[in-house]
């Protein structure tokens, strides 16, 4: 039975705190040191020490021997997530649906893409991702998955269960997270995918070190973006801010789907970037291998606009948001390798003369996973939540 303590919280409720305290932060940063462990969490090293062997015997996370110390003294073992219980993340876009089994941490243990050559339906999306659990469970046997998130190219409900619109797979108000778990029998829910990308790179990649981040992230379905103001990713009343592809950048541009004209994703897309190098598909390896191959005259001119207009946007973007990065993904990161420079010196002081600098262009640390692993830190909520109380109805079950 529970004791009550002063403040209204009983034993149980401060155990179970600790404990998410504890996995919150191993899950953060990949593994920590039961000594760095202490002092985040401002608990004692024998409280730290019962709530990892808490954490041990519900196989959440395993100690291994730190790595060999710099300084005087034995050093702390390291504490890091298991294999045991892992989260289905989903990405489906235009060329196909990309299925990753993810471990606590963010690391991607297994994934496969199934392909299409035509957009693919909800019902067939679904069934895509059925079928790449199936084949992805049986190289971890011994792995429970808890729990799915799909990133989606399209804006989502805030609670998480349906497409509202995602344009460029042509998919209206589908309610995409009861259609998964019907197919996978997995609990599951759906997200924006450029939101999942910045918690991704916040937790583990080039946003770790700031409060303030904008996230732009190109894919074959289109211009997806979030922002990260004061250490908070920032949602709207509908889950519908930062929809940063709809930035006015070409006012001679053509009509977007939104209804305005010159919308940056009309004018900078995977397509055109393919069409100008010649590559095979609009998969990132094929991009950057063609624009490391192409010299074409049409690719220099090509690139040159979409330059103009990704660096007209980051403008609007600083003046917005006030970001100290600004991480490019997908294709955006392809553009920063081809024209650094270009894009750097049309952010020069002059051209931003309100702010003291401009904001600092990164690529994502995580490349092609960051999607796939910011979807399950989505996925994992429950389990971050009440780790002892989930493997607990996980056991049972």
């Amino acid at each position: 039975m529970s004791i009550g303590t002063a403040s209204g919280h009983t034993l149980e409720d401060i155990r179970r705190r600790n404990v998410s305290a504890v996995l919150a932060l191993v899950h953060g940063d990949g593994g920590l040191s039961r000594a760095e462990l202490t002092r985040r969490t401002g608990l004692s090293r024998s409280s730290v020490a019962t709530v990892i062997s808490d954490l041990e015997l519900a196989g959440v996370v395993r100690q291994e021997a730190a790595p060999p110390a710099t300084r005087v003294g034995r050093p702390s073992p390291v504490v890091i997530p298991t294999d045991r219980f892992l989260a289905v993340s989903v990405n489906p876009d235009v060329d196909g649906v990309q299925v990753a089994l993810c471990a606590l941490g963010g690391r991607i243990v297994a994934r496969t893409f199934r392909p299409s050559d035509r957009v693919v339906t909800p019902s067939e999306a679904a069934a895509m991702t059925a079928d790449a659990v199936r084949e992805l469970q049986t190289t971890v046997p011994d792995s429970r998955l808890v729990s799915l998130c799909a990133a989606m190219p399209g804006r989502v409900d805030k609670a998480g269960e349906d497409v509202v619109y995602a344009p460029h797979l042509r998919w209206r108000n589908v309610p995409f997270a009861s259609m998964l778990q019907e197919a996978t029998g997995i609990p599951s829910r759906v997200a924006f995918d450029a939101a999942v990308g910045l918690t991704a790179e916040r937790h583990w990649g080039a946003a770790r070190d700031t409060d303030d981040a904008v996230y732009l992230y190109g894919g074959p379905g289109g211009i997806g973006a979030a922002a990260l103001v004061d250490g908070r990713i920032l949602q709207g009343a509908n889950g519908g801010v930062a929809r940063l592809g709809h930035l006015l950048v070409a006012p001679d541009g053509p009509v977007c789907s939104c209804g305005n004209v010159g919308c940056l994703t009309t004018v900078v897309s995977s397509h055109a970037i393919a069409t100008a190098t010649g590559a095979a598909s609009v998969a990132l390896a094929d991009l950057r291998t063609a624009l490391a191959e192409s010299s074409a005259p049409y690719k220099t001119g090509v690139l040159d606009r979409q330059l103009e207009h990704v660096a007209t946007a980051i403008r609007i973007i600083t003046n917005i948001y006030d970001p100290e990065i600004v991480v490019m993904g997908g294709f955006f990161g392809l553009l920063l390798e081809q024209g650094d420079g270009a894009i750097r010196r049309r952010l020069s002081d002059e051209t931003i003369s309100a702010l003291r600098s401009p904001a600092r262009l990164v690529e994502p640390r995580l490349g092609e996973s960051q999607l796939l692993a910011g979807a399950s830190d989505v996925a994992f909520a429950a389990l971050l939540r009440d780790p002892l109380g989930f493997t607990a109805l996980e056991a049972i079950a």
